[in-house]
């Protein structure tokens, strides 16, 4: 089982982080791990873009982060590091690198600079989520239909509505993939090939 070290920044959008937990929960794929400081930095991110909301935003997003991460630690060790683009990510780096991820989910990747040197691998949301579906289509496919229900209890849209938030949170690829999914779901092509 891969084990997955999220950034902060995928903890900043709510349909990434959507994806990932639902994916999470259907298959014994993958393990979700992050740390203290990086919820720490998700929760400024939600702050900076919704300043008006009351201060139970801040304690429901906690319990459902920690109740859906395998595991949260501050068990990892520090230390200093030139090969880091952004002084700020160290201490990602760090966390990834001492608790044995196997990748590190990221929306900047480059300021982790050369890939090739790291103990992990570097993905986006956008390219792990097209991995997923590659090896797990029919998972991917339960949860488009669970989105999609939900977008359209919400907008009365489905199709467009889904993709359209993939595509705005910075999952491109994997939107088309969604949008196939929900041509198959709703019988327009049931030979469509995933």
């Amino acid at each position: 089982m891969q084990k997955i070290f999220v950034d902060a920044n995928v903890l900043g959008s709510k349909t990434q982080y959507d994806w990932l937990f639902m994916l999470r929960l259907r298959l014994e794929m993958f393990t979700l791990w992050t740390s203290n400081d990086v919820l720490d930095e998700a929760h400024r991110v939600w702050r900076r873009r919704k300043p008006d909301l009351g201060g139970a935003m801040r304690a429901q997003r906690d319990a459902l982060f920690r109740r859906l991460f395998d595991d949260v630690s501050d068990a990892w060790n520090g230390g200093a590091s030139d090969t880091i683009n952004d002084v700020h990510d160290v201490h990602v780096h760090n966390a990834a690198r001492s608790l044995g991820a196997d990748i590190l989910l990221t929306n900047n990747g480059k300021d982790f600079g050369d890939p090739n040197t790291l103990p992990y691998d570097i993905y986006s949301p956008d390219e792990f989520f097209v991995l997923v579906n590659a090896n797990a289509p029919q998972a991917v496919r339960d949860v488009a239909r669970d989105q999609a229900l939900y977008w359209h209890r919400r907008s009365g849209d489905t199709k467009y509505s889904l993709a359209k938030a993939l595509a705005e949170a910075g999952c491109p690829s994997f939107a088309r993939e969604v949008e196939r999914h929900l041509v198959v779901l709703s019988g327009s092509s049931a030979s469509l090939p995933l």
